[in-house]
């Protein structure tokens, strides 16, 4: 008879052993039913790591791969951690290339590389925040393959975004030039122009944050300008559009035509649309400088005027809004509606969005100029306002930014701005506002949420424009000042 332990375990272990597999099952479950609770516990604790699969493995590559395509970002990032062959196969571009089509980030590694977007050199900025906005790829580990394009271009698109939710940027030296108010300001991400009431307008290079050429040719106050590629084409009191080279500074050609100061203009590349104090919109070809067409109608000044493919949409102190056809050079609509100046509007092929000095927001239908909702809530002038294929944002002397959706219905009315929204812009999942008493505020555009406020400008502001990780404002006051917020 065995005396020990290991004896008594062999002579059970070699009986099992001898034993058929049936006979083998009818012991195991002798055993089974002898045992106490916590016996079978500790007996599944042992048994589920021996009957665990790592079902990747067997599984052929594709299906596996469609497998993960179902899981989000926090998921993936996680099964990356499990094995090199997990790693492998969630580093897999059309993975995370859909996750960038979900949350519109394609254009990160398409259009607007962000794998190439270099931040500003430390010793030009000053960070506001806790966090640095700069962004820190991850190492390479020992003999494990890089991470792949979309899933880098997905982690610099989410910490690009963190940034803008949580104000984490970096503030740029302002820049001084314009011995006047600065009245208009656009850029392509590469150059920044500036005009202003100093007669001048200026070409700023953003890498190096110099002024790179002063555009003296102006005998009266600049009042608009737009940049399209490497063309910038200017509006004056004077009367005169004129159209720069921007790499040599060269004014290329001088188009005279209106008997008044030019107050807006619009450029897509190829026409130029221009409208001013003598109330009339006229189009030009740039690339002859001949006037195509003189347009009439307006009882007073024109305020703003923005085109889309071939129409052109002009506002005006007469209270009244006009759709023009650019190629045949004639007036489609005149709408009528509002009871004070119209300030501002945006369109596209089926609708016209407006607002005016009567606190009203008005929505045309584009082919017939019949007003199909007048949307009323704002107290005061409205000043600026965008939309995109879900909403409408407004901003106004009432110091709120409102939210509407396309049937006329407020969503929200956002309130931190103290003073005048003076402009607002509609980028991605984002609202940005500014204003008067120096305030930048962004907010989400779903929810209309307030995601934080930049109280970094050093002045009041009336001009702004923004694009994936840049924020620039002018100011109204003298001498005109220019500040960067950088957001990467």
């Amino acid at each position: 008879m065995p005396k020990t332990f290991e004896d008594k375990a062999s002579v059970v272990v070699n009986t099992f052993t001898d034993c058929t597999r049936d006979q083998q099952n009818e012991i195991l479950i002798r055993l089974l039913l002898k045992c106490q609770p916590l016996q079978l516990r500790f007996l599944y604790a042992e048994l589920k790591p021996l009957l665990a699969v790592d079902f990747v493995a067997y599984l052929p590559r594709e299906l596996s791969e469609r497998i993960f395509f179902y899981l989000g970002a926090k998921e993936l990032c996680r099964l990356s951690c499990c094995n090199k062959l997990w790693r492998e196969r969630t580093n897999h571009d059309p993975i995370w290339q859909n996750l960038c089509k979900e949350k519109g980030w394609v254009r990160y590694g398409i259009e607007a590389d962000l794998t190439s977007e270099r931040p500003f050199s430390p010793d030009l900025t000053v960070t506001v925040s806790n966090t640095s906005p700069t962004y820190i790829a991850p190492n390479s580990i020992g003999s494990l393959p890089p991470i792949c394009k979309w899933k880098d271009v997905y982690m610099r698109a989410q910490h690009l975004d963190n940034n803008w939710a949580t104000g984490k940027y970096t503030v740029v030296p302002i820049l001084r030039g314009h011995k006047e108010q600065v009245t208009t300001i656009d850029s392509n991400g590469k150059v920044l122009v500036s005009g202003g009431h100093d007669n001048t307008a200026r070409i700023w290079d953003l890498k190096s944050l110099q002024c790179v050429h002063v555009l003296n040719e102006h005998t009266e106050f600049v009042t608009c300008l737009k940049l399209v590629d490497n063309v910038l084409v200017t509006g004056c009191s004077d009367g005169i559009l004129r159209v720069y080279d921007v790499k040599t500074g060269r004014c290329q050609k001088s188009l005279h035509g209106h008997t008044n100061g030019i107050e807006t203009l619009c450029f897509d590349g190829k026409t130029i649309v221009s409208a001013g104090n003598d109330k009339t919109v006229r189009v030009w070809l740039y690339h002859s400088g001949k006037c195509l067409h003189i347009m009439r109608g307006h009882q007073d000044d024109i305020q703003f005027i923005t085109m889309y493919n071939d129409k052109a949409v002009s506002t005006s102190w007469d209270e009244t809004l006009k759709v023009w056809n650019l190629k045949k050079g004639i007036c489609l609509h005149t709408l009528q509606g509002h009871t004070e100046v119209v300030y501002c509007c945006q369109f596209d092929d089926t609708m016209i969005v407006s607002g005016g000095g009567d606190n009203h927001i008005k929505i045309w239908d584009t082919e017939t100029g019949y007003c199909r909702q007048t949307l009323m809530g704002h107290t005061g002038e409205v000043y600026c306002l965008q939309y995109n294929s879900d909403i409408i944002a407004s901003g106004s002397a009432d110091s709120t930014v409102r939210l509407w959706n396309h049937q006329g219905i407020c969503l929200n009315v956002m309130r931190e701005h103290i003073g005048v929204v003076r402009c607002l812009c509609i980028y991605g999942p984002r609202i940005v506002t500014g204003g008067d008493r120096k305030k930048i505020v962004v907010w989400d555009s779903k929810t209309g949420q307030k995601l934080n406020v930049a109280h970094r400008n050093p002045s009041l502001l009336h001009k702004m424009w923004i694009n994936d990780t840049k924020l620039i404002t002018a100011s109204p006051e003298s001498p005109g000042i220019i500040t960067i917020l950088n957001y990467w």
